[in-house]
């Protein structure tokens, strides 16, 4: 009798036993099956928004054919400078943002567009085009280098900058300006040797991980970063002005309004007096750089214009109210820095200098940065488009010339 009880403990023991192992597996493959779905969804996600990001691209294209086909090429509309660049942002939400928020924008229930709720959402984060900055790449040419020198030297004249140019860098070496521009020039132009004589890739071999001087073109603005004295400081001056892009003028109806520096050094590249107390000045100069930059899309299509504005910073005002159809004061009340004009003082451009540095005209290379978004997942796309590259595959006008997904 206690034989067959003891054999009883002994099966409810296993019983037990089997049974807690059933449920630890049990268990394990629900987490397990939770992970997987959980990572699949994920997954679907981050497809999805990488998709949405794909879409606002080509979205974002066919507007930009818009604007090379129609607006780039009707005087009237070109003169009155029409670009996508001030309409995209407006536009895009219509395709890529919520259905309720767009019937609400359009003022009537819409069909088809829109994302609907669960879809996700993109957009343009950022679109400026880049022949408004100073194109390093023209380093390439020797007949370009001594304007580009210009140029750079200019960017970098104001006294604001001089501690910036008296710092310690990495190398616990300091590079002035005239070496900082040396510096730019070596790391593209094709000999190997220094603008102030040496080896100009002996700074380069010297670093943990050594690499040499490109000598031939960048592909990408990433790679300024490469050069001697290129650090944080430095981008956050100026890494706004350079690109790798476009000619070697600066297309100032491409400058963008916030980039008074680039406008600074225009102006002191072509004044006609190279001592004037405004060049010298840098809060004078800074004044009169912020009360042009955002006049800039009602002054660009014409450097005689541009001229008579920095001139004449009262003039600037008069020009862009006038497009506007708006009174002077009106103007004011629209934006600026607080800077009024009777308070600025203006510096006279030699023309034949400014027509060396700047041009006018249809933008070609835009940088597009867009997004997509599904879920928690986010997919951003940072890239070049050029409007006038001929696919060799497709035999079709523009294309990109720089792509980097994230």
């Amino acid at each position: 009798m206690n034989r067959k009880n003891s054999q009883k403990g002994y099966a409810l023991l296993i019983v037990t036993m089997a049974i807690s192992v059933i449920s630890v597996l049990v268990q394990i493959f629900i987490v397990s099956s939770q992970n997987e779905l959980s990572s699949v969804k994920t997954e679907a996600d981050r497809i999805k928004a990488r998709h949405i990001s794909y879409s606002v691209l080509e979205i974002t294209k066919l507007f930009l054919k818009v604007q090379s086909k129609f607006l780039d090429n009707n005087a009237m509309l070109s003169q009155m400078g029409l670009d996508m660049e001030q309409f995209l942002p407006m536009l895009l939400p219509i395709f890529f943002g919520d259905t309720a928020m767009v019937s609400s924008f359009v003022g009537t229930d819409t069909v088809g567009l829109g994302m609907k709720e669960g879809q996700g959402t993109g957009g343009l984060e950022s679109m400026h085009a880049e022949e408004g900055k100073i194109n390093l790449n023209c380093a390439i040419s020797d007949s370009n280098i001594e304007q580009l020198n210009t140029n750079l030297t200019a960017l970098f004249v104001s006294r604001r900058y001089d501690e910036l140019f008296g710092r310690i860098l990495s190398d616990s070496d300091t590079l002035d300006r005239t070496q900082q521009v040396g510096a730019l020039i070596d790391f593209i132009d094709l000999d190997q040797s220094g603008i102030a004589g040496g080896d100009e890739d002996g700074y380069y071999r010297s670093l943990p991980e050594p690499y040499s001087s490109k000598n031939n073109l960048l592909d990408s603005t990433e790679e300024i970063r490469l050069i001697r004295g290129v650090d944080d400081i430095f981008w956050v001056n100026f890494g706004n002005s350079l690109t790798v892009y476009g000619g070697c003028k600066v297309n100032l109806c491409a400058v963008k309004t916030d980039n008074w520096q680039l406008v600074a050094g225009i102006i002191a590249a072509s004044a006609k007096e190279i001592t004037h107390p405004v060049i010298n000045d840098p809060v004078k100069l800074k004044m009169l750089a912020t009360t042009i930059a955002p006049q800039i899309p009602g002054i660009c299509k014409d450097p005689n214009t541009f001229a008579q504005a920095v001139a004449n910073p009262g003039v600037a005002s008069n020009v862009m109210a006038g497009m506007l159809g708006v009174s002077v004061d009106e103007m004011s009340d629209l934006g600026g820095d607080g800077v009024n004009d009777a308070e600025v003082q203006g510096v006279e451009l030699d023309q034949g200098k400014l027509a060396k540095i700047v041009t006018s005209g249809a933008k070609r290379f835009y940088r597009l940065k867009v997004f997509g978004v599904a879920g928690k997942a986010k997919h951003r796309i940072n890239s070049v488009w050029d409007q006038k590259v001929v696919s060799t595959s497709t035999g079709k006008t523009g294309g990109f010339v720089y792509w980097r997904e994230e």
